[in-house]
């Protein structure tokens, strides 16, 4: 342990008090409160010192944490105020490129450019859900998925293109979990892109997971009960001794400032999304011989049929009809076509009250909507939630999803509590809404 003291401090008559930092052997900082006292000798100097030592390291990490949770706050509430205006311009550009997509010709090198587009917007939808992750509406939009499914989905997704071999470790028993889907995403995906700037060269990276049962020899800050852990492994140049306990300080990075480097949230938002589903995350690295992240996600709990968990129902391909509420004509217009190219028959509105009316009419006629999706925020009319509270009243086997750019919203993280069948992030692209349809028409 590394530490000085100023001799003149110590010599100071009477009672002090100072504070006083000092570095172990394992680069960890140490914070100490000293309180002394001199008494004189028999030659009227220093006869001695008398004084107790206090650990305030837990004090001062708590203040620390305090500061960083209102940097994040404020962060989250400046996100919160342009998300929805924001997502809405992305939900213009996803759609249009999904229409591209579907109507381009046969050319390879055409569908690689508008791909590149898509996955360049979609990091856009991914900014702002990272610093919306901070804010008070950031609670986990809970749904069953099979954690094994998910995370190789992910990397498929996040690995393709790069000289990077990806090895998967992963029984055929792995628990369920009860988690929000896109924020898991997101965490695989951000210690994914770490791993892969750790191997500018190339590599391999390992993807585990495994049943475990937490008990206190663990010691994790965790509850005695069954988790799933995934581990992430990489090849890489590893972690700097003194790094790995500021890896998930907010705005910590080693990468430097900028678009193309890093803001220093990303694992500060892992180790966020983690603790809001209860759940821990850590890493073990040797410098110049790689890193490895541990998750620890609870497993579901309750009684379930594994089967049900990994399978969805079988799509339909009858379609159906959908009633498209949204106070943007732009957004309009993108879901419309989207929906029509996927087989539905739509009708679009943009007053709320108008939505009510037009699904009373068409349950009169006997032509009821197979499905509606509802924008969250109509400025002026209903929104999404008070058009949802009229058509349970019309009919209480309504089927509707939400559809926000306001993701820190109580209603999208409770959207089930609200008679919501599923919820819809903008921007959204084809592929999600046609899933998103099947799975609440099919039900």
């Amino acid at each position: 342990m590394h530490q000085t003291v100023d001799q003149e401090l110590l010599n100071e008559p009477g009672v002090t008090s100072y504070e006083m930092k000092s570095i172990r052997a394992d680069g960890s900082v140490h914070h100490d409160l000293n309180k002394k006292a001199t008494f004189p000798g028999t030659d009227g100097g220093v006869g001695g010192i008398v004084g107790v030592i206090i650990d305030i390291g837990e004090q001062r990490r708590m203040e620390e944490d305090i500061l960083k949770a209102k940097n994040l706050q404020s962060l989250g509430t400046l996100a919160g105020g342009i998300a929805h205006d924001f997502n809405n311009l992305l939900m213009a550009i996803v759609g249009n490129l999904s229409l591209a997509k579907m109507n381009s010709p046969e050319n390879a090198r055409l569908m690689d450019y508008l791909n590149e587009a898509e996955r360049i917007a979609f990091l856009g939808k991914s900014l702002t859900q990272q610093l919306l992750t901070f804010s008070r509406g950031g609670n986990p939009v809970r749904t069953i998925i099979q954690p094994g499914v998910l995370v190789s989905s992910v990397a498929a997704r996040v690995l393709r293109g790069f000289p990077v071999e990806c090895a998967y470790d992963i029984p055929a028993d792995i628990l369920p979990i009860e988690a929000d889907e896109d924020q898991i995403r997101q965490v695989v995906e951000n210690i994914l892109r770490n791993a892969m700037e750790a191997m500018p060269a190339g590599g391999k990276i390992t993807i585990a997971a495994r049943n475990v049962r937490i008990s206190p020899e663990d010691r994790l800050p965790l509850m005695e009960e069954d988790y799933v852990r995934i581990s992430i492994t990489d090849e890489g140049k590893g972690i700097l001794a003194e790094d790995i306990p500021k890896i998930f300080d907010p705005y910590y990075t080693t990468k430097g400032m900028g678009s193309e480097k890093g803001v220093g949230l990303g694992l500060a938002i892992c180790f966020a999304i983690v603790r809001k589903h209860n759940g821990s995350i850590s890493v073990e690295s040797v410098q110049d011989r790689g890193s490895v992240f541990h998750i620890n996600l609870p497993a579901y709990k309750h009684e379930i049929s594994r089967e049900a968990a990994s399978t969805r129902k079988p799509a339909r391909h009858d379609e159906g009809r959908v009633l498209l509420l949204d106070d943007e004509e732009l957004v309009l217009e993108i879901g419309k076509e989207l929906l029509e190219y996927l087989g539905y028959s739509v009708t679009t509105v943009q007053n709320g009250e108008e939505a009510v009316l037009l699904y009373k009419q068409a349950m009169e006629l006997k032509s009821p909507f197979d499905a509606v999706i509802l924008d969250l925020a109509i400025p002026g009319s209903l929104g999404g939630k008070e058009v949802m509270r009229e058509l349970m009243r019309i009919d209480p086997d309504v089927k509707a999803i939400i559809s926000s750019g306001y993701l820190t919203d109580p209603i999208v993280a409770d959207y089930r509590e609200y008679g919501f069948a599923d919820v819809l992030t903008k921007p959204y692209d084809s592929n999600e809404l046609d899933q998103k349809l099947k799975k609440v028409i099919g039900k």
